[in-house]
């Protein structure tokens, strides 16, 4: 009696994995976009995002001229540190490259995920305008 194991179908590439799966995200990224409601929604969730963004940019600057706190993020710390002013615009690069991702892939699951950093960001920018005394 003859004990072989039966051959397992060889596994595809890796890049061929890969790009199915990169597939199958622009198919749901296609089909989210012609969700009209929830592009309005992305669109709407982005611009709320750039505006906190940009109140958050303001209100660092602010409170840091008066000297009265320094940039409690870590990575945006590191940023000032290498970059001096220039961390503004890695922080606007990063903002559009969000906006993008949002507006390009507007599924449910991402939209609420996001308003939570969202939200954060709002927390901290009231938090900056309080300690600059704008507030």
């Amino acid at each position: 009696m003859s004990s072989t194991a039966p051959t397992a179908a060889p596994h595809a590439p890796k890049s061929n994995t890969m790009r199915r799966r990169w597939s199958r995200i622009r198919e749901f990224a296609k089909a989210a976009r012609a969700d009209r409601q929830l592009f309005l929604a992305s669109a709407v969730l982005a611009v709320v995002y750039n505006l906190v963004g940009a109140l958050d940019i303001i209100s660092t600057v602010a409170g840091l001229q008066a000297q009265l706190g320094e940039e409690a993020n870590p990575f945006v710390r590191l940023l000032m540190d290498n970059l001096a002013n220039g961390w503004i615009l890695a922080k606007l690069g990063l903002q559009l490259l969000v906006t993008v991702m949002i507006l390009w892939f507007p599924h449910r699951l991402v939209l609420m995920i996001f308003t939570v950093p969202v939200a954060v960001t709002a927390m901290v920018v009231w938090n900056n305008l309080q300690i600059a005394g704008m507030f």
